[in-house]
C-alpha cells in the first residue's frame, strides 16, 4: 500500500530561510540602533579577552542543557519533544558546517537585535535593569514553543543580556550564544538520527 507523506522542504531551503531570517534580524537590529543613534559597531570589537569570555560564559548553560536531557520532569520531557520535532523536521540531514552557520547567523543576528539594539534603547528611555528585564522577556516571547520554553529562553535571555551590560560588549554574547545553538543542534541532530 502506498503511504502518502507532507511534502517536505528541499533541505537547501530550509537552510537558506534559517540563514536569511537570522541574519534579517541583525540587519533590523542595525538599522533600528542606527535610527536611534545607538553606536552598536563600538560593542563589537573581537579581542581575545571578549571571545574567551563568550566561550567561558557558554559552559554554564551547556551543563543546564546536559541537566536538561536527562531530567525526566513532564515540562522538560515535553520541551524536549518539542525541540527535537523542530530539529528533525528542519535540520536532521543538515552537515555539521550549515549547523555553524545557522548557529551563527543565530547569535550574531538575535544578539545585536536584543542586546545591541533594543537593550541600550530601553535602558535609555528608563534604566538598564528594567531593559534587561524587559528584553529578556522579549526574547523569550520570540522562542516560545510552549511555556517551558518560553521560560528556559527569557533565563538564557536575561544572562546574555546581563553579560552584555556588565561588560558593555556585544561579542562575548555572540559567541555564547552561537556555540551554545551550535552544540545545542549537533546533540540533538545525533540523539534524532539515533530514533
Amino acid at each position: 500500500m502506498l503511504k502518502l507523506e507532507p511534502p517536505q522542504q528541499p533541505k537547501g531551503r530550509t537552510f537558506a530561510v534559517a540563514i536569511l531570517f537570522e541574519s534579517a534580524l541583525g540587519f533590523v537590529g542595525l538599522a533600528f540602533a542606527w535610527w536611534q543613534g545607538i553606536r552598536v559597531y563600538l560593542r563589537l570589537e573581537f579581542t581575545f579577552e571578549a571571545t574567551s569570555r563568550g566561550i567561558l560564559a557558554c559552559l554554564p548553560m551547556l551543563v543546564l542543557l546536559g541537566i536538561a536531557t536527562t531530567v525526566s520532569w513532564a515540562p522538560l520531557l515535553r520541551l524536549r519533544q518539542q525541540v527535537e520535532s523542530l530539529v528533525r523536521e528542519m535540520f536532521a540531514d543538515s552537515h555539521w558546517l550549515e549547523l555553524a552557520l545557522v548557529s551563527l547567523a543565530a547569535g550574531v543576528g538575535e544578539e545585536v537585535l536584543f542586546r545591541g539594539a533594543l537593550q541600550p534603547w530601553i535602558a535609555n528611555l528608563v534604566n538598564p535593569m528594567f531593559a534587561l528585564c524587559a528584553v529578556s522577556l522579549l526574547f523569550g516571547l520570540a522562542h516560545a514553543l510552549s511555556a517551558a520554553y518560553l521560560v528556559a529562553a527569557t533565563l538564557i535571555g536575561f544572562y546574555l543580556g546581563w553579560l552584555a551590560m556588565e561588560y558593555d560588549d556585544l561579542v562575548a554574547p555572540i559567541v555564547a550564544h552561537a556555540l551554545y545553538d551550535f552544540v545545542a543542534l549537533v546533540v540533538i541532530q545525533r540523539k534524532v538520527r539515533l530514533d
